[in-house]
């Protein structure tokens, strides 16, 4: 449980405590950590934290300047707030599913809008969540120096999305239009795509804004009659015969590299840029310039050794902002959160303990997968896993 991907990826430089909720002894703990904190931020449903005695109101009497995120995924009022979140669920109710997905064939070998919907490639809402809660913490901080008052922080998943598309809002609303599922095209784009380059599942994707941008891309391919042609000569023109604009511009990279495809039109002021596979990224020359990603050195018994991660998307002028460490153990800051913050004495730690108040292992909670691991790896859903696990559950 403490070797995934994602997991080491998320927590790194965090500390781990581990408390079952379940026991009034750990709900009376919550309670005096919450006394010395500035900040709790939750992910349950709506009823689990009031269940607890842990929602907002009861915690606000403990620390009444407290700053609290419950994060949920249709928040806490209407009819669907105690639903269960789920990207492939939130994605489609809150309309990027509306928008996502390709152009089929009409049956003439014209492409036209439509196509089944699709689902973003990664549960990008949950991202979407951690960076939104981020910007409502600071906000609340700021309120607070002003005011010496907290804030409870109701983080709806399922509108954060709705915010980000906008445009399709926006185009019924003012106008009556359905913004149509239309894969890599654009609307006012034109080529505008992923095409295919030299070598196996290898794309690049080409962006021409405008008619300067049309002239430059002619040039930069080496088909000045392309520019002299009439009925590529305007963004109407281009988007009328987009069809046989991509055949042409799919021609001229399948016999390059992406990164040549990108290197030559970058030249001519054109964007582009190649589809990066994992391996491609982790390689990449420019990555790797900026020092982009770093390495973090796990402890022996995980067994994990020292791994590269992506780090953060931004550089510091005189600083660095780097990993603070490899994500926790489960349950490793037991000891510092319970003596060092709360000052309890090693006895009740140790009884703590003993009654499974706190704990290295996960217990109860949604059972794993029922596909047996080596299914899993034959799948690639993991890479490896310890066959001794279970002898040390």
């Amino acid at each position: 449980w403490e070797q995934g991907g994602t997991f080491q990826t998320l927590n790194r430089g965090k500390r781990s405590l581990t408390l079952d909720l379940r026991s009034e002894e750990a709900q009376r703990i919550v309670k005096e950590l919450v006394s010395v904190s500035d900040i709790v931020l939750e992910n349950f449903t709506p009823r689990v934290m009031a269940r607890f005695g842990l929602d907002y109101e009861s915690l606000r009497a403990v620390k009444p300047d407290l700053i609290m995120v419950s994060n949920t995924g249709y928040g806490h009022s209407g009819p669907w707030s105690n639903f269960g979140a789920m990207a492939s669920a939130l994605e489609p109710a809150h309309g990027t599913g509306a928008y996502m997905g390709y152009l089929e064939d009409d049956g003439s070998g014209k492409l036209q809008h439509g196509g089944v919907p699709n689902k973003v490639g990664n549960s990008y809402t949950d991202f979407l969540a951690t960076w939104t809660a981020l910007v409502s913490v600071m906000a609340a901080l700021l309120h607070r120096a002003k005011t010496g008052r907290g804030t409870w922080i109701d983080l709806a998943m399922y509108q954060n999305g709705a915010a980000f598309v906008g445009e399709g809002l926006l185009a019924y609303a003012l106008n009556g239009e359905r913004v149509r599922r239309m894969g890599n095209r654009h609307p006012a784009m034109a080529p505008h795509g992923c095409y295919p380059c030299v070598g196996e599942d290898q794309w690049v994707t080409i962006a021409v804004r405008d008619d300067a941008d049309w002239r430059a891309f002619c040039g930069a391919i080496g088909a000045p009659e392309l520019a002299a042609d009439a009925r590529y000569a305007t963004v109407r023109g281009r988007l009328e015969w987009q069809d046989a604009l991509d055949a042409i511009v799919s021609e001229w990279t399948g016999q390059r590299t992406s990164y040549q495809v990108m290197e030559i039109l970058q030249d001519a002021r054109v964007p582009a840029g190649p589809v990066l596979t994992a391996g491609q990224a982790l390689a990449d020359p420019h990555f790797r310039q900026r020092g982009f990603f770093e390495r973090v050195d796990h402890p022996a018994d995980t067994g994990l050794g020292t791994k590269e991660y992506i780090g953060r998307g931004w550089k510091f002028s005189g600083s660095k902002a780097g990993v603070g460490g490899p994500a926790p153990l489960l349950g490793e800051a037991n000891d510092y959160a319970l003596r060092s913050l709360l000052g309890l004495p090693a006895e009740r730690v140790e009884t703590l303990a003993e009654q499974e108040v706190t704990g290295v292992e996960p217990i109860g909670g949604r059972a794993p997968s029922q596909v047996p691991l080596e299914a899993q790896v034959e799948l690639g859903w993991v890479a490896a896993f310890d066959a001794g696990f279970e002898g040390r559950g």
